[in-house]
């Protein structure tokens, strides 16, 4: 009964168990969505990620990075761009397919790195 018990608390832990994903949203008042597109475009090259898919009409921008220690499949950056009620919003998530767990803080990383080239690409 007690072994019973047990690979059922064990197969519930792994069940509740996620790929890591990582997400940060931003809006934009100073700017029209044109301007946060190319921007959004230019800043994903700055952060060395490569797009593999974008659509202009719905503001996807999908893109992979080299793997990493540890990981045979690249990490993945989505990111949308919206307008509503005059503000541009830039959702942005990293799902690294592979790890539980952000070990070293890859998909914080990545987000960041690519906020802030959004935000010195805007400036130009």
């Amino acid at each position: 009964m007690k072994k019973i018990l047990i690979v059922l608390l064990a197969m519930a832990l792994v069940s509740c168990i996620n790929q890591t994903i990582n997400m940060e949203s931003r809006f934009l008042d100073d700017y029209d969505f044109d301007e946060v597109w190319r921007a959004s475009i230019r800043a994903v090259d700055d952060i060395g990620f490569t797009i593999d898919s974008l659509d202009f009409e719905t503001g996807f921008i999908g893109a992979e990075s080299g793997t990493h220690i540890g990981q045979k499949v690249p990490p993945r950056l989505t990111i949308f761009v919206t307008q509503l009620r005059g503000k541009v919003y830039v959702d942005c998530k990293v799902l690294q397919k592979e790890q539980f767990f952000d070990i070293f803080g890859h998909g914080e990383r990545t987000i960041r790195r690519f906020m802030i080239a959004l935000n010195r690409n805007l400036c130009l």
